[in-house]
Protein backbone atom coordinates (compact mmCIF):
# COMPACT_ATOMS: atom_id res chain seq x y z
CA UNK A 1 0.00 0.00 0.00
CA UNK A 2 2.81 2.39 0.91
CA UNK A 3 4.39 1.60 -2.43
CA UNK A 4 1.16 2.48 -4.32
CA UNK A 5 0.88 5.81 -2.49
CA UNK A 6 4.52 6.61 -3.21
CA UNK A 7 4.04 5.85 -6.91
CA UNK A 8 0.94 8.03 -7.04
CA UNK A 9 2.83 10.92 -5.41
CA UNK A 10 5.76 10.55 -7.80
CA UNK A 11 3.41 10.37 -10.81
CA UNK A 12 1.60 13.50 -9.63
CA UNK A 13 4.86 15.40 -9.26
CA UNK A 14 6.00 14.25 -12.69
CA UNK A 15 2.81 15.47 -14.33
CA UNK A 16 2.86 18.80 -12.51
CA UNK A 17 6.56 19.55 -12.99
CA UNK A 18 7.68 21.49 -16.07
CA UNK A 19 9.41 19.30 -18.62
CA UNK A 20 12.04 21.85 -19.58
CA UNK A 21 11.06 21.48 -23.22
CA UNK A 22 9.17 24.57 -24.25
CA UNK A 23 6.89 24.86 -27.25
CA UNK A 24 8.79 26.82 -29.89
CA UNK A 25 7.44 30.32 -30.42
CA UNK A 26 5.84 30.76 -33.81
CA UNK A 27 7.13 33.60 -35.91
CA UNK A 28 4.34 36.06 -36.66
CA UNK A 29 2.88 35.57 -40.13
CA UNK A 30 3.79 38.46 -42.42
CA UNK A 31 0.73 40.26 -43.80
CA UNK A 32 0.79 40.41 -47.60
CA UNK A 33 -1.12 42.39 -50.23
CA UNK A 34 -2.19 39.19 -52.02
CA UNK A 35 -5.87 39.46 -53.04
CA UNK A 36 -8.46 42.12 -53.89
CA UNK A 37 -8.41 45.66 -52.49
CA UNK A 38 -10.31 48.94 -52.87
CA UNK A 39 -8.38 52.23 -52.64
CA UNK A 40 -9.06 55.96 -52.44
CA UNK A 41 -6.94 59.08 -52.03
CA UNK A 42 -7.71 62.22 -50.13
CA UNK A 43 -8.74 65.16 -52.31
CA UNK A 44 -5.93 67.19 -53.83
CA UNK A 45 -5.89 70.38 -55.94
CA UNK A 46 -9.21 71.40 -57.52
CA UNK A 47 -11.07 68.75 -55.50
CA UNK A 48 -9.54 65.84 -57.43
CA UNK A 49 -9.16 62.31 -56.08
CA UNK A 50 -8.28 58.85 -57.31
CA UNK A 51 -10.19 55.68 -56.40
CA UNK A 52 -10.36 52.16 -57.71
CA UNK A 53 -10.06 48.41 -57.32
CA UNK A 54 -6.81 46.45 -57.47
CA UNK A 55 -5.92 42.76 -57.31
CA UNK A 56 -2.46 41.53 -56.28
CA UNK A 57 -1.19 38.06 -57.24
CA UNK A 58 1.97 36.66 -55.64
CA UNK A 59 4.69 35.76 -58.15
CA UNK A 60 7.61 35.28 -55.77
CA UNK A 61 8.68 35.54 -52.16
CA UNK A 62 8.26 39.33 -52.02
CA UNK A 63 6.91 40.16 -55.48
CA UNK A 64 3.45 40.49 -56.97
CA UNK A 65 1.82 41.33 -60.26
CA UNK A 66 -1.29 43.45 -60.13
CA UNK A 67 -4.02 44.99 -62.25
CA UNK A 68 -6.37 47.79 -61.38
CA UNK A 69 -9.09 50.04 -62.64
CA UNK A 70 -9.09 53.59 -61.38
CA UNK A 71 -11.14 56.77 -61.69
CA UNK A 72 -9.49 60.18 -61.43
CA UNK A 73 -12.39 62.51 -60.55
CA UNK A 74 -12.36 66.30 -60.19
CA UNK A 75 -15.06 68.57 -58.79
CA UNK A 76 -13.81 71.96 -59.97
CA UNK A 77 -11.97 71.38 -63.26
CA UNK A 78 -11.93 69.33 -66.43
CA UNK A 79 -11.60 66.57 -67.09
CA UNK A 80 -14.30 65.74 -64.56
CA UNK A 81 -13.32 62.05 -64.71
CA UNK A 82 -10.76 59.78 -66.32
CA UNK A 83 -11.33 56.00 -66.18
CA UNK A 84 -8.16 53.93 -66.57
CA UNK A 85 -6.97 50.33 -66.66
CA UNK A 86 -3.41 49.78 -65.41
CA UNK A 87 -1.04 46.88 -64.78
CA UNK A 88 1.58 46.92 -62.06
CA UNK A 89 4.27 45.15 -60.13
CA UNK A 90 4.58 45.34 -56.38
CA UNK A 91 7.46 44.56 -54.08
CA UNK A 92 7.15 44.02 -50.35
CA UNK A 93 9.93 44.63 -47.82
CA UNK A 94 8.67 44.03 -44.30
CA UNK A 95 5.43 46.01 -44.06
CA UNK A 96 6.35 48.37 -46.93
CA UNK A 97 4.73 47.78 -50.32
CA UNK A 98 5.83 49.69 -53.44
CA UNK A 99 3.48 49.58 -56.45
CA UNK A 100 4.89 50.63 -59.84
CA UNK A 101 2.25 50.91 -62.55
CA UNK A 102 2.00 50.97 -66.32
CA UNK A 103 -0.89 52.60 -68.18
CA UNK A 104 -2.74 50.01 -70.25
CA UNK A 105 -5.80 51.97 -71.34
CA UNK A 106 -7.66 55.22 -70.84
CA UNK A 107 -11.15 53.79 -71.18
CA UNK A 108 -13.42 56.81 -70.75
CA UNK A 109 -13.16 60.55 -70.12
CA UNK A 110 -15.73 63.19 -69.16
CA UNK A 111 -15.97 65.27 -71.30
CA UNK A 112 -15.45 62.80 -74.15
CA UNK A 113 -13.79 65.55 -76.21
CA UNK A 114 -10.70 65.16 -73.95
CA UNK A 115 -10.26 61.42 -74.57
CA UNK A 116 -7.33 61.69 -76.99
CA UNK A 117 -5.56 64.28 -74.83
CA UNK A 118 -5.84 62.01 -71.77
CA UNK A 119 -4.61 59.01 -73.77
CA UNK A 120 -1.52 61.07 -74.62
CA UNK A 121 -0.99 62.79 -71.26
CA UNK A 122 -2.35 60.67 -68.38
CA UNK A 123 0.53 59.30 -66.31
CA UNK A 124 0.48 55.92 -64.57
CA UNK A 125 -0.47 55.91 -60.89
CA UNK A 126 2.09 54.65 -58.34
CA UNK A 127 1.77 53.90 -54.62
CA UNK A 128 4.05 53.57 -51.61
CA UNK A 129 2.15 52.08 -48.65
CA UNK A 130 2.52 50.18 -45.37
CA UNK A 131 0.37 47.13 -44.69
CA UNK A 132 -1.03 46.70 -41.18
CA UNK A 133 -0.45 43.56 -39.07
CA UNK A 134 -3.96 42.25 -39.73
CA UNK A 135 -3.33 42.49 -43.49
CA UNK A 136 -6.61 44.28 -44.18
CA UNK A 137 -5.46 47.90 -44.62
CA UNK A 138 -2.60 49.74 -46.30
CA UNK A 139 -1.86 53.44 -45.79
CA UNK A 140 0.62 55.63 -47.63
CA UNK A 141 1.07 57.88 -50.63
CA UNK A 142 -0.27 57.97 -54.18
CA UNK A 143 2.21 59.46 -56.67
CA UNK A 144 1.74 60.54 -60.26
CA UNK A 145 1.91 64.15 -61.45
CA UNK A 146 1.02 65.04 -57.86
CA UNK A 147 0.78 63.11 -54.62
CA UNK A 148 -1.82 62.50 -51.93
CA UNK A 149 -2.44 60.23 -48.95
CA UNK A 150 -4.10 56.94 -49.96
CA UNK A 151 -5.87 54.15 -48.07
CA UNK A 152 -6.29 50.59 -49.36
CA UNK A 153 -8.90 48.31 -47.74
CA UNK A 154 -8.91 44.56 -48.38
CA UNK A 155 -12.07 43.18 -49.94
CA UNK A 156 -13.53 39.89 -48.82
CA UNK A 157 -12.93 37.10 -51.31
CA UNK A 158 -16.29 35.64 -52.31
CA UNK A 159 -16.49 31.88 -52.52
CA UNK A 160 -18.78 30.56 -55.22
Amino acid sequence: MKRAIALAVVAGLFLAAPTGAQTPARAPVQATPDGAWRFATEAIGEGCSLSGDIRFKRTGDKTYTCKFTAVWACERRTPRSVHTEQSCIATQTGDNVIVTSKMEKVARVDPASMLQQMRNDYAADHFSVKINRAGDRMDGLFRSYGQAPVVFRKQEDLIS
